[in-house]
């Protein structure tokens, strides 16, 4: 496939009401003729990892940290770290995925730069993300290591992507009918 968005970000377009992806930022970790598989990066969860830990290992988990949400299909648990030799995938420049027991529990043992572990992925099957595309309901932009590892991530990250992509795009997203009269009131 030519047009891998692979690499990529994937922004829900200030239309989006899919409850599951409005205001979502996408990291697309393949996308290919079978379909796609994403992260979504801004939906953090109350779940602990060590609440699913018992997955990877049987020995006490060593990380003190909240899971994301990385999409509404189950799935393993899943790290985006910046360790290219502990990598499955290495998704962009910066950015390694892996889900693979024994790669997951050397990340943790030796947790030197930024972990972020997900639980769920997006998932797409052939031709449905291209159809979602063409419909608008997605923008696209270049995922970053800086992006993809937002220590704000939860708080405001769709914002700052989509007005880096065009401010315009951003200012459809505001409802005017929120804004009182009065901003003192605000």
């Amino acid at each position: 496939m030519n047009d891998s968005l692979s690499g990529k970000l994937l922004v829900a377009s200030p239309s989006m009401d899919d409850p599951n992806f409005a205001y979502a930022v996408i990291l697309m970790v393949e996308h290919h003729e079978e379909g796609a598989l994403g992260l979504v990066l801004n939906r953090p969860s109350d779940t602990p990892v060590d609440e699913v830990w018992g997955q990877i290992s049987a020995l006490p988990c060593p990380i003190d940290r909240s899971l994301l949400r990385g999409g509404p299909c189950p799935g393993p648990l899943m790290l985006l770290h910046d360790r290219p030799r502990h990598a499955q995938v290495e998704v962009c420049r910066g950015v390694c995925f892996t889900t693979e027991e024994p790669l997951v529990q050397e990340l943790v043992r030796e947790p030197t730069g930024p972990l972020s572990f997900f639980l769920g992925y997006a998932g797409w099957g052939p031709g449905q993300l291209e159809g979602e595309l063409n419909q608008g309901g997605w923008l696209v932009t270049q995922a970053t290591a800086e992006t993809v590892f937002d220590p704000d991530a939860d708080d405001g990250l769709w914002m700052r992507v989509i007005t880096s992509i065009d401010r315009s795009l951003a200012m459809l997203a505001m409802n005017p009918k929120l804004v009182p009269t009065d901003p003192s009131m605000n």
